[in-house]
């Protein structure tokens, strides 16, 4: 299976394959969650820390995250964040590539996913998809996780 270079979120194109191969599967969430896992390693290892332990570090609590999935929707000179999923990590753990997924749910347009770790949000990712809306929104009963 091909692999598909990215905009990353500083707007470069990453390509994740090239020469890392710990993130072959599951290289989203490394994306989600790279700067809580670069806060982690300072504290665990100090300023030499490896992605290899970033990544252990990673494996070892990414079955305890959260994910939720808003619809950015534009109001005013703003943008309003609309709640349309919560999901536990590990039923999304098997996804190659999160874009698929929210365009088969959700439909076409731009959304935020966020990843709580714990309670704590850890990190955020914007995606963009094609098709017309079929989101719905739903009530968020916490604020965290």
């Amino acid at each position: 299976m091909a692999k598909k270079p990215f905009i990353n979120k500083y707007g470069f194109v990453e390509y994740p394959f090239l020469h890392d191969d710990r993130k072959g599967k599951n290289w989203w969430f490394s994306n989600l969650l790279e700067d809580h896992l670069k806060r982690r390693a300072r504290q665990t290892h100090g300023s030499d820390y490896t992605k290899q332990q970033m990544h252990d570090d990673m494996l070892t609590f990414l079955h305890d995250t959260n994910l939720k999935i808003f619809v950015l929707l534009p109001s005013g000179m703003g943008m309003e964040f609309k709640l349309i999923g919560k999901f536990k990590t590990p039923e999304l753990i098997e996804l190659e590539d999160p874009v698929p997924f929210i365009e088969e749910q959700y439909g076409g347009g731009k959304f935020k996913v966020n990843i709580y770790h714990e309670g704590t949000f850890a990190g955020t990712e914007n995606y963009k998809t094609h098709g017309d809306p079929k989101w719905v929104e739903i009530p968020d009963d916490k604020l965290t996780g």
